[in-house]
C-alpha cells in the first residue's frame, strides 16, 4: 500500500503490528466499509486470523464482499450482524467521529471484547490541521466558490478532478470533533487504559493533499508528526485495554461540534 499525506499505510502498519503482537484468533472491524485500506489487506497478510468487518452501509459491505471476500474474512451488514461474538482484537478506525452517542458506543465495544481483548481506536483531532482544513472546504462549498474552483481545474487539465475515497462508499459527515483531552478523559471514563499511542499524520486534508504529494514530503510528513504534541497531528491512533472502573456517559457535544455538524450536514444535502 502507498503512504499519502493521510498516512494510509502508517495506519494500517500500527494495527498490524498488534495484530503480529498479539496474534488474535478473531479480529472485529467495526464499520469497516469497503474492507479495502484496513480489514482486506490485514486478511490477506494474516490468514490464520479470522477477521469480521461490520458496516451500517450495505452498498460498502456489498462492494467489500464482492472484492474482497477471502476464507478468512467476511463483511456483515451492521443490521444483520446479531450476536456476532467476542473478539481478541477490535479495530474502530475512523468511526467515533461519527457516532451519535461515543459513551455507548465504546461501552459496546467493550462487551465484546473477549478476556484480555484489546481496542485499536483511531480518530482525527477534532482541532488539528486536517479538520480546520475540512471546515476551509466546506465553507468554500456552501459558498459556491469550490465548484468554480473545480471546473477551471478540470478546463485546465481536461479531465475531472480527483476520485472519491475507497474507504467507504456512504456519506457520512463527521458529527463529534475530538480535543485530545476529550478523548483522553472519555477513554478513561469508558473503563479504558492507553497501551499504546502514536499519531498517525501532520497535515492532510483540502490543499495540504495537493501541496504533499511526492513521496518525500509525504515520508517527511509522517515522521515530523511523531516528534510533535498530540494536539498538533491531524489524527491519533490508541491501542487500549479495559482497566478501571466505568464512570457515567461523559460525552458532550459542544457548540463548536454542533456548528461543524450543522455545517456538514448542510454540505451534504442531510438537513
Amino acid at each position: 500500500m502507498s503512504e499519502n499525506s493521510y498516512g494510509i499505510a502508517k495506519r494500517l502498519e500500527f494495527i498490524a503490528g498488534v495484530i503480529a503482537a498479539r496474534r488474535p484468533a478473531r479480529v472485529l472491524d467495526i464499520g469497516c466499509g469497503t474492507g479495502a485500506n484496513l480489514t482486506a489487506p490485514l486478511a490477506r497478510r494474516f490468514t490464520g486470523v479470522d477477521f469480521v468487518g461490520v458496516d451500517s452501509d450495505a452498498g460498502s459491505i456489498e462492494f467489500a464482499n464482492r472484492e474482497h471476500g477471502a476464507v478468512n474474512v467476511r463483511f456483515v451488514i451492521e443490521q444483520d450482524a446479531g450476536d456476532i461474538g467476542t473478539f481478541d482484537l477490535i479495530v474502530a478506525s475512523e468511526v467515533i467521529e461519527h457516532v451519535e452517542d461515543p459513551d455507548a458506543f465504546l461501552s459496546f465495544l467493550r462487551g465484546c471484547l473477549a478476556p484480555d481483548g484489546q481496542l485499536v481506536l483511531t480518530l482525527p483531532n477534532g482541532w488539528g490541521p486536517f479538520e480546520f482544513a475540512s471546515l476551509f472546504e466546506t465553507l468554500l462549498h456552501l459558498t459556491g466558490i469550490h465548484a468554480v474552483l473545480r471546473a477551471l481545474k478540470h478546463r485546465l487539465r481536461g479531465r475531472p478532478a480527483g476520485a472519491p475515497a475507497a474507504d467507504t462508499l456512504a456519506i457520512s459527515p463527521h458529527i463529534n470533533f475530538f480535543a485530545y483531552r476529550q478523548i483522553s478523559a472519555l477513554i478513561a471514563n469508558s473503563g479504558f487504559v492507553v497501551r499504546d499511542y502514536r499519531p498517525r499524520t501532520w497535515l492532510c486534508g483540502f490543499g495540504f493533499d495537493q501541496l504533499i504529494r511526492s513521496p518525500k514530503l509525504v515520508t517527511l510528513n509522517s515522521e515530523l508528526v511523531d516528534r510533535l504534541p498530540p494536539q498538533m497531528a491531524s489524527a491519533w491512533m490508541f491501542v487500549l485495554a479495559p482497566g478501571g472502573a466505568v464512570g457515567t456517559p461523559l460525552y458532550h457535544r459542544g457548540a463548536y461540534a454542533r456548528f461543524r455538524r450543522y455545517l456538514n450536514e448542510k454540505r451534504w444535502h442531510i438537513r
